[in-house]
């Protein structure tokens, strides 16, 4: 009944991401399933072309401005669409469409159900490092009037003022909340269970059926959608990494954008169509680079292998040119030669090896071979169905590209996850952190995608065989049995992989409970939270609180506004904060301390124990064990929780 009460948070959100990218897509000539798969990769494009505008013009980001903003876009576009006659994409597909419309409604329902039984409440928040700064973000947004990516990481670190920090996400939850007046945890949950539930599986529903040509593939890839749990539920489970979901659940539409698109390349090009492709591509590229910017070099890979096969293939048909031939091929080197840049630039200068390998050698060959990615629950149906559509793609040069980029897929996986060697490391996979997890997250979409269509392949064989539909009826038959299959396949999804803790491939521990539900231990305890909802009325407006983000003291900014810090869960290098850390229970009898405490600002603390010395977590002895201290005065108490104004420093 909690998720049943947020259907207006829900109905919010996806205006916010089908709406305004609808009448994009509309107008650069998408139509039906391609229109609404692509429509969150264009409304993510124009939220972050206003945000970005806005911040630069020094407009304050409203809901009735950041409407009004992207009304203009909607109308620029509409504009350009009637001006310059850009002709619709209408690739040929063969298959009805209501067993697509039924596909897409059973990976909606399985994906949602998984994802409301994981958070188990909208007011639950995931107690991971990254969520104070991701919920934080929305606040300081809303709160600031700013949603520009070009100085988001200053919002909450007033030691990186103007700080780039790619932030479509953080945007599009900020209007959600402004819109639907709901509290930073609901509209989080909201947007995480769209983004997995809507926007997953209507793109790679989209992409099986642009890269097969058969409603009847993509109607079964959205029934798969939620067959692997290395992605959407991983991205929750592990970070928390809320943009580079995003940005992954966009990428399948992404890619299949293009190749609509490619498809109708034919002839002489017109001043429309050129338009229509700068659009597309345009909109891609910026919806994706301010989602996660690593989300980039996927698609740049997919899509010059999908170049790569149809430049091929063009020189392969003996009625065509020399020169066509020739400006194929060098089309496709030159494109070779700009993905090699563009991958070197970024793991030179977008590029870490946070983490090290996790797996064996072994370990990592069984992940690729059970698509179980970083540890997940094995699927060897689905790697079954995989290969057969592999083999399938694979048989035709213009659909090859499709195995080759699982290929390439899951050699990035590989790399992460076991080899050793630093310099390969950074050079391959450093734009992803070298983080086994995160590239764990992009096989899916094609493992997905081919299991699908190698199911079709194995129903259209055994209708042949049977004799149950001729040359001419198997489209018509193959219908009705993929109807079945779909059914077949969303029960078979739930039962096969239902909803299970995550498994840390680093230390080989398994959690015992999601790190949405609150307990007496948890990061953020049941006493802290109570505590942290009262300070509106505990604490002076305006006043600052300081508290130790080894505890969840981080989640208080988010969850109610008042200024706490530090905002996340990193520890401020601030000499003055460092000091605090370790004496501020000094204060009466320090001066040093005092003076740390005037130059932050602080009037407040809290006081929710000396942290968890644990990866990611500090202890702080001086923000803890203040009864009995003199200087400080008890204002509010939650059990072991428990809030201080600070007299000492007058």
């Amino acid at each position: 009944m909690e998720w049943l009460s947020q259907w207006w948070t829900l109905l919010c959100a996806l205006l916010v991401l089908f709406a305004p990218g609808a009448v994009a897509s509309w107008a650069i000539g998408l139509r039906r399933l391609a229109l609404w798969a692509f429509a969150p990769v264009a409304s993510i494009a124009m939220i972050v072309l206003v945000s970005t505008a806005f911040g630069f013009a020094h407009i304050r980001w409203t809901l009735l401005s950041a409407l009004a903003g992207l009304l203009v876009v909607a109308a620029l576009l509409v504009g350009a669409r009637f001006l310059l006659r850009m002709p619709g994409v209408r690739p040929a597909v063969r298959g009805a469409r209501w067993p697509l419309v039924l596909g897409l409604v059973a990976g909606a329902v399985l994906t949602a159900a998984r994802f409301g039984l994981y958070i188990v409440s909208p007011e639950y928040i995931s107690q991971s490092n990254d969520a104070p700064f991701h919920l934080g973000a929305i606040r300081a947004i809303i709160e600031h009037g700013t949603a520009s990516s070009f100085g988001l990481g200053g919002l909450l670190d007033p030691e990186a003022p103007g700080a780039f920090y790619p932030g479509a996400w953080h945007a599009t939850g900020s209007l959600i909340a402004l819109m639907s007046g709901a509290g930073i945890p609901a509209t989080t949950n909201i947007l995480t269970i769209v983004v997995a539930a809507a926007i997953w599986p209507l793109g790679a529903a989209w992409l099986a059926q642009s890269a097969s040509g058969r409603r009847a593939v993509g109607a079964v890839a959205a029934a798969m959608s939620p067959a692997l749990l290395a992605f959407p539920l991983l991205m929750i489970q592990y970070g928390i990494l809320y943009p580079y979901m995003l940005a992954v659940a966009l990428l399948p539409a992404a890619i299949a954008v293009v190749v609509d698109l490619s498809a109708r390349i034919d002839g002489a090009p017109r001043v429309g169509r050129v338009v229509q492709v700068i659009l597309a591509v345009g909109t891609t590229v910026l919806a994706l680079a301010i989602a996660h910017p690593s989300s980039v070099l996927m698609w740049a890979l997919a899509v010059w292998l999908l170049a790569a096969s149809r430049a091929l293939a063009l020189v392969r048909r003996p009625e065509v040119r020399v020169a066509p031939r020739v400006a194929a091929l060098a089309i496709a080197v030159a494109g070779l030669l700009a993905l090699a840049a563009l991958w070197w630039a970024t793991s030179h200068f977008l590029t870490a090896d946070y983490w090290g390998p996790t797996r064996s050698t072994r370990r990592a060959l069984i992940d690729i071979a059970s698509s179980g990615y970083a540890g997940t629950q094995s699927a060897w149906w689905m790697s079954a169905f995989g290969l057969i559509g592999g083999i399938v793609a694979l048989r035709r040069l213009r659909t090859a590209w499709l195995s080759v980029a699982w290929i390439g897929a899951a050699f990035l996986y590989f790399v992460a996850a076991a080899v050793h060697t630093v310099a390969i490391r950074t050079l391959i996979v450093g734009p992803w952190y070298s983080d086994t997890y995160r590239l764990a997250a992009m096989i899916p979409m094609f493992t997905i995608v081919l299991a699908a269509w190698g199911v079709i392949a194995i129903t259209d064989a055994v209708m042949r065989f049977t004799g149950l539909a001729g040359a001419g009826r198997i489209e018509a038959v193959g219908t009705w049995i993929a109807t079945v299959v779909i059914v077949a396949v969303g029960t078979a999804v739930f039962v096969a992989t239902p909803v299970v803790q995550r498994y840390h491939v680093a230390n080989g521990k398994q959690e015992t409970r999601s790190p949405f539900i609150p307990a007496a231990d948890s990061w953020l305890s049941l006493d802290e939270r109570a505590l942290i909802a009262r300070l509106p009325e505990t604490v002076v407006p305006g006043a600052r609180v300081i508290g130790n983000p080894g505890t969840g003291a981080s989640f208080a900014y988010a969850l109610t506004g008042v200024d706490v810090y530090p905002a996340k869960w990193q520890v401020p290098r601030s000499p003055d904060y460092n000091l605090l850390a370790q004496n501020l229970r000094d204060a009466a009898s320090d001066p040093a301390v005092c003076d740390a405490v005037d130059r932050l600002h602080v009037q407040y603390v809290l006081d929710f124990g000396p942290g968890d010395p644990g990866t990611g977590h500090v202890k702080m002895p001086g923000m803890t064990r203040f009864t009995g201290q003199p200087g400080f005065v008890s204002v509010d108490r939650a059990g072991a929780a428990s809030l201080w104004r600070i007299t000492a420093c007058g």
